[in-house]
């Protein structure tokens, strides 16, 4: 073919993809066909207050708190059942952050997922 056809081949081609429109990302049709209902949104809504009321009520005892900074702490509720991730030196530290993140309003169970490390740094006060 000679390269003198090929410009307006090209041009037809870029102006009809701009008239038909771009295709839809994945993400996109996803986003269009999946509804989600009241109920769920509620749900959604109230797990995520409960994930900083757990946090919180975690971080409320000062050593548990220290730990939570200098390690860090994840919270995840998923329908009033809250996963507690962090990092503590002993069993009684774990227990206690377990026990103050079953006590908060609103959380049916605790999933532990907290890690002791005998190797992990002591909080720099006693309380």
């Amino acid at each position: 073919m000679n390269r003198k056809y090929y410009l307006p081949l090209i041009l037809f081609g870029l102006v009809s993809l701009l008239l038909t429109g771009c295709p839809k990302s994945v993400d996109e049709s996803i986003r269009e066909n999946t509804h989600i209902g009241a109920l769920d949104e509620a749900t959604h809504a109230r797990d995520i207050a409960l994930d900083a009321a757990v946090q919180s009520n975690i971080q409320t005892d000062p050593v548990l708190d220290w730990y939570a900074r200098t390690y860090g702490i994840t919270v995840e509720v998923s329908h009033a059942v809250a996963t507690v991730h962090m990092t503590v030196k002993t069993e009684e530290l774990k227990q206690q952050a377990l026990e103050l993140a079953k006590a908060t309003e609103g959380i049916a169970d605790v999933v532990d997922e907290i890690v002791v490390d005998p190797n992990t740094e002591d909080a720099p006060f006693e309380w």
